[in-house]
């Protein structure tokens, strides 16, 4: 998406077509900033602010009362922003050096707002960033998605990437990167989905994915990532309607995965320490519950959930401790679980436990105190 573009003086091109009402300003400060906006059709307005060098900004803007603001301050930042549609409206803001933006608007009243830096009313910078990148697509009815990619600047944020997709009506996505070489990839398709992700840290990963492959999309999901420490890694997938995925990662070189591809199901991952590895799957039926919490290092727990109205709590305080709960089997027995209860409660180190329920109601409480402990439950109707 970036371009390159050399120039021995400062230039601005302006192009805009013949249309009522349009309304263009750009005011630059530098050596080689290049600006260039094009808008065709009614009440369109733009401002552009380039203060440094070696900046580019391009604005296209096609439809009725469509807006876009880009401020760049500092030395090669790029911006592109495209919007076909009504009433969209865009916002970038780049504050420091080498700095890319990309956002593309299709359909009506969406909003987008990229924040790789901040300057306030007052005109002083309280936030910036350096050599982000961010990326952003909408295509549909009020979708709305805020990136924020910025920090002191004592510390500024430098090498994070955000990519947001929302095809549908009524998305809402939130991505904060605080740190460096943070990446998030966020994809909605369907309506009314809401993600959100928090970085503070490094090298942290975070992948929202709320899509189906049904023609209606997945619809009115909720998948909330928190990152603080270095070297974690979430994952979060939800592939049918009405589901609720939350993932609390504190320390370093975590890895979480929720997978919800059914409806009505409720996943909650905290893990607090460093190396602790936790799985989630909920599908074939509806309203299963899990909850696993980590807090030590390196335990791992792994939830299966095939079928409805099951329930999984998973508390695990030390470390290196195991846990593996079965709620019903799709391969190789292709069992499900309805109603079923597992428990499990770990105090101390190394210990196991190994937990398959199948048919109607099943109930199991596993309770650990002390090292090296291990338990095995089986329970079928």
């Amino acid at each position: 998406m970036k371009k390159v573009i050399l120039c021995a003086s400062a230039l601005m091109l302006g192009a805009v077509a013949f249309a009522q009402s349009n309304e263009s300003d750009v005011s630059q400060s530098g050596n080689s900033n290049l600006s260039a906006v094009s808008q065709v059709g009614a009440d369109n307005l733009s401002g552009v602010t380039q203060t440094g060098d070696g900046n580019d900004s391009d604005v296209m803007q096609d439809g009725t009362i469509n807006r876009s603001s880009v401020n760049q301050l500092g030395d090669g930042n790029t911006s592109a922003v495209s919007s076909t549609g009504r009433l969209n409206a865009s916002q970038v803001q780049q504050v420091y050096d080498g700095n890319d933006s990309e956002v593309i608007q299709m359909g009506s009243q969406n909003n987008s707002r990229v924040l790789q830096g901040f300057v306030n009313s007052g005109g002083t910078v309280s936030r910036v960033g350096n050599f982000n990148s961010s990326e952003v697509s909408q295509d549909g009815f009020r979708n709305r998605s805020i990136v924020a990619q910025q920090a002191f600047s004592s510390d500024p944020s430098e090498y994070n990437e955000s990519s947001v997709e929302q095809v549908g009506d009524l998305n809402n996505s939130n991505v904060s990167q605080i740190g460096d070489y943070n990446t998030s990839d966020v994809n909605q398709e369907g309506d009314e989905n809401t993600a959100i992700t928090s970085q503070n840290g490094n090298g942290n990963g975070s992948v929202i994915d709320q899509t189906s492959s049904l023609a209606s999309g997945a619809n009115n999901n909720i998948a909330d990532a928190y990152q603080m420490g270095s070297d974690n890694a979430s994952t979060l997938i939800q592939r049918g309607d009405d589901n609720l995925a939350e993932t609390d990662q504190e320390g370093d070189n975590n890895s979480a995965r929720t997978r919800q591809l059914s409806d009505l199901n409720e996943s909650l991952i905290t893990q607090i320490g460093d190396l602790n590895r936790a799985d989630v799957r909920q599908f074939g039926g509806n309203v299963n519950t899990s909850d696993v919490d980590q807090t030590g290092n390196s335990n791992n727990s792994s939830v299966d959930q095939f079928g409805s109205d099951n329930e999984s709590t998973i508390v695990s305080t030390g470390d290196g401790n195991i846990n593996t709960v079965a709620q019903g089997n799709q391969s190789p027995l292709n069992v499900r679980s309805y109603g079923s209860l597992s428990t499990i409660n770990q105090l101390g180190d190394g210990n196991m436990t190994d937990v398959f329920q199948s048919g109607n109601m099943q109930m199991s409480t596993i309770t650990q105190a002390g090292d090296m402990n291990s338990a095995t439950v089986t329970q079928s109707n």
